[in-house]
This record gives C-alpha cells, structure tokens and sequence, in this order.
C-alpha cells in the first residue's frame, strides 16, 4: 500500500508535470497571506498539499516501528517533503516552496494523529471481542 502511495506522490507532484524551468519560493506563508487577501485559489493549494501527506503519516507507522512517534514523523514527513520539492525544483516540474514543505509536515502529522486514533479503536475493539 505504501508502495502505490509513493508511485502516486511521484506521479502527482513529477510526472504528470511539464518542465517550466527551476522554480522556487521561500517566502514562509505566502499562501496562507494569499488566501486572507482574498485569493481563493490558495485554499485548495494549502488543503490539498496537507491532504496528500495524510496517508504518509498512517501508513508509515504501520511498516516502521522506528517511525511511531511524534516527532520522528514529523521529521520523515518533512524528509519526505522536501524530497518531493527537491525533486519538482531538480527536475523543473513544479515549485519549490516553504508553504509545501510546512503543509506537507502539517499532513504527515495529521496522519499520524489519525493513525493513533484509529490504533486506539482497534486495541479497544479487540479487547472487547476477548
């Protein structure tokens, strides 16, 4: 499962992109200044660029038990992220930006927080099957 995740990650972020030239944007929360602005557009940009690292942050700790605390996914989740942006800027398909590697991270969590959850059900469940 995590294996077809990443394949869609790549394709997503890489290869279903043309190459426009490197490109890159450090200005911490631009997006976010944006969408206060008025500029609807970045919504999207900043909920789908959390959403796309979600899945990271389950699935993760469910094949590492080295990664099963907050903030060794917090770090991979940024890892990952930032491969993502190094990737993009190398290979001139896409942005590098600070907001994509923070809303990634923001994923990574949530995902991770959401893989708790869903962790403490299933102990719960099971106990009750006993």
């Amino acid at each position: 499962m995590l294996l077809i995740y990443f394949a869609a990650v790549l394709y997503i972020t890489v290869l279903s992109r043309e190459p426009e030239g490197r490109r890159y944007d450090m200005e911490p929360f631009r997006s976010y200044s944006l969408l206060l602005d008025g500029n609807g557009f970045y919504f999207n940009q900043i909920f789908y660029n959390i959403l796309m690292t979600v899945p990271f942050g389950m699935l993760v700790p469910l094949v590492s038990k080295k990664i099963r605390t907050l903030p060794s996914i917090t770090f991979a989740g940024f890892c990952f992220s930032f491969a993502i942006e190094l990737t993009q800027y190398i290979t001139g398909r896409g942005l590098f930006e600070f907001d994509d590697l923070f809303n990634n991270t923001i994923g990574a969590v949530l995902g991770y927080i959401f893989f708790l959850i869903l962790s403490g059900v299933m102990i719960v469940y099971l106990r009750g099957k006993k």
